[in-house]
């Protein structure tokens, strides 16, 4: 089903995670676990290797719930933490938001008139507190995520099936922003206006030709 966008007008497609939204300042550019053994009595290493290596590939596509799988991991690593502790201290950690790159979009929707959407790979808890509580569902006209899509970004369907949410027909009018080069590589396959973020003024910079 179409999000009900205008055909002819620019779409600018932002990644979540590395580009808008980062973790706490706490952890000095690290990732959101950094502190865990301290915080919470959990080996991030274990946590790797026993849930996000071996689970992870199917939650972030809608195959495996993320509460189910973490009420059998979690007593492996600290019984004592529950899977709303967990969730509470991950997603209140990784939830720091670039204001600037905000703003940013913002702008573009008020200079443009055009759409702005993410395109994330995340699963559904995530997804619902980004949205509702940090704010992302009054940023973006639409949030495409790959539990939703069943499929992440490293595959060029998504692509394909977010453009088509968006009821554009042509390619060229998706400017898209990722940290991830592979996820660049994707998209530019699919015909997206993909760029590598590096930083907000290149941002910038190749958006200010873009208009309506």
């Amino acid at each position: 089903m179409s999000i009900g966008t205008d055909r002819n007008l620019n779409i600018l497609a932002l990644d979540v995670d590395g580009v808008l939204v980062h973790p706490n300042d706490r952890f000095d550019g690290g990732p959101w676990d950094t502190h865990i053994q301290h915080d919470l009595g959990i080996d991030p290493r274990a946590l790797g290797q026993r849930f996000f290596k071996v689970y992870w590939p199917e939650i972030i596509v809608g195959k495996r719930d993320l509460r189910e799988t973490l009420e059998t991991v979690l007593p492996e690593l600290n019984p004592a933490v529950t899977v709303d502790d967990f969730l509470n201290y991950w997603f209140v950690n990784d939830a720091r938001v670039d204001e600037d790159v905000a703003a940013e979009v913002r702008m573009w929707r008020e200079r443009t008139g055009g759409t702005a959407i993410a395109v994330t790979n995340q699963e559904k808890y995530r997804i619902a507190y980004l949205t509702d509580q940090v704010g992302l569902g009054d940023l973006f006209d639409h949030i495409l995520w790959s539990g939703e899509l069943g499929m992440t970004k490293s595959n060029i369907d998504f692509y394909l099936a977010a453009q088509a949410r968006t009821g554009c027909d042509d390619p060229q009018r998706m400017w898209f922003f990722d940290d991830d080069q592979a996820n660049v590589s994707v998209a530019t396959e699919a015909g997206w206006r993909a760029h590598f973020y590096t930083s907000l003024d290149e941002m910038r910079r190749v958006l200010s030709s873009v208009r309506s």
